[in-house]
């Protein structure tokens, strides 16, 4: 089990295809999080797909993450593959669920971080950040 764990939910007045789009595609996330992210490598069957990295912070800084598992319109799976910093087994799961009208999104980190008694604070940083993104972009996407 890691040592420190973030999930946040968000409800989205959209259809599940249109949050899906939004949130798979990693030149967008930009546009809701407080960093810079760009895609640097496409996935083997889609641009945002199972095997694409995307860069998370400013170059040369920026973290990677390697999509690892994706079912269009219901979950994403995700790691970082290059320089967590003190972020390690990091492990990300988007998931979308269809409830008619809207679409609820539940984002989940797992990881552990060295030295330890870093962990809570860069678990209290993600939390806010990505609870302020998905409520940024479920605002985004009811205009």
């Amino acid at each position: 089990m890691k040592q420190q764990t973030v999930k946040v939910t968000q409800t989205f007045n959209s259809p599940v295809e249109q949050v899906f789009a939004k949130l798979a595609d990693h030149n967008q996330l930009s546009s809701i999080l407080i960093i810079p992210i760009k895609r640097i490598k496409d996935g083997t069957e889609d641009a945002n797909g199972v095997g694409s990295v995307r860069r998370m912070g400013p170059w040369p800084f920026g973290t990677h993450e390697t999509v690892v598992g994706l079912t269009p319109n219901e979950q994403i799976d995700y790691r970082i593959t290059k320089f967590g910093g003190p972020i390690m087994n990091h492990e990300g799961k988007i998931s979308f669920e269809n409830t008619g009208n809207s679409t609820v999104v539940t984002w989940e980190i797992e990881f552990d971080a060295f030295p330890k008694f870093v962990g809570g604070g860069i678990a209290g940083v993600l939390q806010v950040a990505l609870s302020r993104g998905l409520k940024k972009a479920a605002n985004q996407l009811s205009r």
